[in-house]
């Protein structure tokens, strides 16, 4: 991964794991389990570029500010990843938004704010999902960050295969962190 202080790469451990008897079939064998903050095929870690949109939602690019939180000069790059981030972050809000819709007895669907961003929507629909999370579980949830959502969306949408999701836990179905 690119270390944004001083923008050199650093090596980070990514756990595969091997299954020996879907080789033999000629299934798919291997799953790289990738952390939140990775970018797939990328040294630049998704965490700096969430918080450069934090900053500004608009999407502009301002490459004196960008390129050291991100670690890179070529414009192009910069470009490519806040874009790629803020269509992930839309989605994301989407289908989040969709989901609680459907759980009628455990959230709502928020009065949209005239001029809010995207990102702030996602906010505020994994703010309502840790609500309804806890309400489903009886206690207290682990609180979900924003970053995974945007993961697993674009895990989903990398996807070569449909991924399966687990049946168990209804409400976090829909996060996995694995790459396939």
């Amino acid at each position: 991964m690119r270390s944004p202080e001083d923008g050199l790469n650093t090596e980070i451990i990514i756990i595969l794991i091997f299954c020996k008897t879907a080789k033999e079939q000629g299934w798919q064998y291997t799953k790289r389990l990738l952390p939140p903050f990775v970018i797939p095929y990328c040294v630049i870690c998704r965490e700096p570029v969430m918080a450069y949109i934090r900053q500004y939602p608009d999407g502009a690019i301002h490459s004196a500010i960008a390129s050291p939180m991100m670690g890179t000069i070529d414009i192009r790059t910069i470009r490519r990843h806040v874009r790629l981030a803020m269509h992930l972050i839309k989605d994301a809000s989407l289908q989040l938004w969709e989901f609680l819709s459907g759980l009628s007895g455990y959230a709502s669907v928020p009065a949209h704010r005239p001029g809010a961003s995207p990102l702030e929507s996602l906010d505020k629909g994994a703010q309502d999902m840790d609500r309804a999370a806890t309400r489903v579980q009886g206690c207290s949830a682990e609180t979900i960050p924003v970053l995974v959502y945007v993961h697993a969306l674009n895990v989903y949408t990398r996807a070569r295969n449909p991924i399966v999701p687990v049946p168990t836990l209804v409400l976090r179905a829909t996060f996995f962190h694995d790459t396939s």
